[in-house]
């Protein structure tokens, strides 16, 4: 059977490289505003009737940038490849996304939300309302998500303010990421570079570190 599908529109967001984008919204801590663009004169108008009285809403995307897929993968926290049905992974094998935002208002064919860590020009294919009584389950669990939270939170030290420039954002995305877990991980764009020194890179920039136990040394 061959599925053909038809974007309804796209969105926009802050995001414009894979390491931009949050691990997971919530986790995280950002909330950046994005916008959903729908496709003109297919009558979308009166298909956003009654949206604006959602507060969260699912996105059906298609992960377009995402090239190939692998039945195991290394998620983003942790060091064992786990089945690619049971993570959020990107590279799937129809790349289909699902991603639950908070809808900040609707303005005719543009639909603003806040909370998602799709990149920029993510093709969007479905809209629907989060229903809470329908689709909460608090109590759920996947069982290997046990094992990364139990992995330890890592204290960041700057040998040198310097290093990060006076750039907050960048100082935070870096804290982020080493924070979670320092260790090389391919995700994460970190590699050991010699015994004991360790390097992460954020875009063109490199930041070489140390572990000390549970306390990261960035010292270049």
């Amino acid at each position: 059977m061959t599925i053909s599908l038809e974007p309804i529109g796209i969105i926009n967001t802050p995001y414009t490289a894979p390491y931009d984008a949050p691990r997971q919204p919530r986790v995280d801590d950002r909330v950046d505003e994005a916008v959903i663009t729908l496709t003109p004169h297919r009558n979308f108008e009166q298909a956003l009737d009654d949206l604006d009285g959602c507060e969260r809403i699912w996105l059906i995307t298609y992960f377009h940038r995402a090239q190939g897929w692998k039945p195991r993968v290394l998620v983003p926290r942790g060091r064992t490849k786990r089945g690619v049905f049971a993570t959020r992974s990107p590279h799937r094998p129809n790349n289909l996304g699902l991603t639950c935002v908070e809808l900040v208002r609707v303005e005719g064919l543009s639909v603003y939300v806040r909370g998602t860590d799709l990149l920029d020009g993510t093709p969007v294919l479905d809209i629907k309302p989060y229903v809470a009584y329908a689709d909460a389950f608090p109590t759920s669990t996947v069982a290997w998500l046990d094992d990364v939270e139990a992995l330890p939170s890592y204290r960041i030290v700057w040998q040198n303010d310097a290093l990060h420039g006076g750039d907050s954002d960048l100082r935070a995305h870096v804290e982020r990421v080493l924070a979670a877990d320092p260790h090389p991980h391919p995700y994460r764009r970190i590699e050991c570079i010699d015994e004991g020194l360790y390097e992460l890179a954020v875009r063109d920039q490199r930041f070489r570190f140390r572990i000390d136990d549970t306390t990261v040394t960035i010292l270049a």
